[in-house]
């Protein structure tokens, strides 16, 4: 996980320099990826996990703190289902960038709030930074093909 992060940052930043992005917030392809990190928001705290997986790309990765990483669509599902079995998301998102160009974009945040179990126990606090990198499909719709998050603090 040590080696995937540098790369992914130099990968952002080349991809930063090397094309001509937009990062306008009233630009309409910005404003499609930004639905994207507000619609997965909703789905989670939903619990909705068919529209959470319809938001992926299907080789994407998730790269959790101090876990390897979660590669695929069915990987991903196996993930949020005892997540759901477990907790009530209350997650509060806050986006903090999104710059695009015609095929890739990234969105940078923070998602607070809770995870309040469903069957008892401890209250889990959010406090994560993310940074989410999108792809859009060959059927024109904005999917998640790479989500890595880490505590603020």
């Amino acid at each position: 996980m040590q080696k995937v992060l540098p790369l992914i940052a130099t990968l952002v930043l080349s991809w930063t320099v090397a094309t001509a992005q937009e990062c306008s917030a009233d630009n309409t392809v910005v404003k499609a990826v930004r639905r994207v990190a507000d619609n997965i928001i909703a789905a989670d705290n939903a619990q909705e996990i068919e529209k959470v997986i319809a938001l992926y790309a299907t080789d994407a990765v998730l790269l959790p703190p101090n876990e390897p990483p979660v590669s695929g669509q069915a990987a991903i599902r196996s993930r949020y289902e005892p997540l759901f079995a477990n907790f009530k998301p209350q997650i509060e998102s806050r986006i903090d960038e999104v710059c695009v160009d015609q095929k890739t974009a990234f969105v940078r945040g923070h998602n607070g709030g809770n995870l309040v179990p469903i069957n008892g126990g401890d209250f889990r606090q959010l406090d994560d930074t993310y940074l989410m990198l999108l792809r859009r499909e060959k059927d024109g719709m904005w999917r998640i093909s790479h989500l890595m998050w880490n505590r603020s603090h």
